[in-house]
């Protein structure tokens, strides 16, 4: 251990990207906080993968990984990386993301046992850059059922995801699960840092590996399997559906929101996929430098 602080275990799955995996890994590694164990499961053989990890590994013995010799989908790839976790906390990362530098520092720095786990907040790679930054608050699950307002990223206590790991059954939303369930037992809110910790590819022209057609499947899945907390709010889930798909939201949709938080978060997505789409951002990035001019 070094310097007597705690081992944090990262997970990275990955597929079929070796060129992602190694801009993700690097960035891990680079971690101002370097008492890190990072855990890559292949999900699937690719030789350009095991050539890079098999050459990392020799130089950074923070590094382990195995493979799947047949594609498995990602939350095997994570249960089987947070089996292998010995680490005191765990985070993980997706192959095309990229964590900043001192992430972990961060959630290090702001970790409390009061909450179940913690979440930072994203820039993004491949759409017009939005640096307004906002304050911390607490999610709870109440909260979480309205919107996935975690990401697909948490910080927590090994235990605490172990007791929970990735369903694997689901098609997609598997992470928005994982969270609400952690949530559900352990009886915790959790915290989201207006700290910008990592950099999200949202590039449209990049190969997805959720397709639309199974992220819509995952959508009716995650429904049937929390159906009671979304009893009379099916607006709702629809809503979170097209947002989470970057699908348009269409207009009478946006206007069963009114009265509720959603609504305006609703009319900005509707409008971004309109043919209003240059003004729109134009506008954000206005009101973006006018609040951060203000706020110093």
């Amino acid at each position: 251990m070094f310097n007597n602080r705690p081992l944090v275990s990262v997970y990275i799955p990955s597929h079929y990207r070796p060129n992602d995996l190694s801009r993700s890994l690097g960035s891990v590694l680079d971690q101002t906080y370097i008492n890190i164990e990072v855990i890559v499961v292949l999900d699937g053989l690719c030789e350009k993968s095991i050539s890079l990890l098999e050459s990392v590994s020799k130089e950074d013995s923070r590094l382990i990984y195995t493979f799947n010799e047949k594609a498995l989908g990602a939350c095997n790839a994570r249960n089987r990386a947070i089996d292998l976790a010995k680490g005191d906390f765990i985070t993980g990362l997706d192959d095309d993301d990229v964590m900043k530098s001192d992430c972990i520092e961060v959630y290090m720095k702001n970790w409390s046992d009061d909450f179940s786990f913690i979440c930072g907040s994203y820039d993004f790679i491949g759409e017009v850059e939005n640096n307004l930054t906002g304050k911390s608050f607490t999610i709870t699950e109440k909260d979480l059922i309205k919107m996935n307002s975690v990401g697909n990223q948490i910080f927590t206590r090994i235990e605490t995801l172990k007791a929970v790991m990735f369903d694997e059954t689901l098609n997609a939303w598997q992470d928005y699960d994982c969270w609400l369930r952690i949530l559900k037992t352990t009886g915790k809110s959790s915290l989201k840092l207006s700290n910008k910790l990592y950099f999200v590819d949202v590039n449209p022209n990049r190969e997805s590996i959720t397709t639309r057609s199974n992220a819509s499947k995952g959508a009716i899945q995650f429904l049937q399997k929390h159906i009671s907390l979304y009893d009379g709010n099916f607006h709702i889930w629809l809503f979170n559906d097209l947002a989470n798909r970057r699908q348009p939201i269409p207009y009478w949709l946006v206007l069963s929101l009114l009265g509720t938080s959603m609504f305006y978060r609703g009319l900005y997505l509707s409008l971004k996929h309109s043919c209003f789409y240059k003004y729109v951002i134009t506008c954000r990035n206005i009101f973006t430098a006018i609040v951060n001019n203000f706020r110093g």
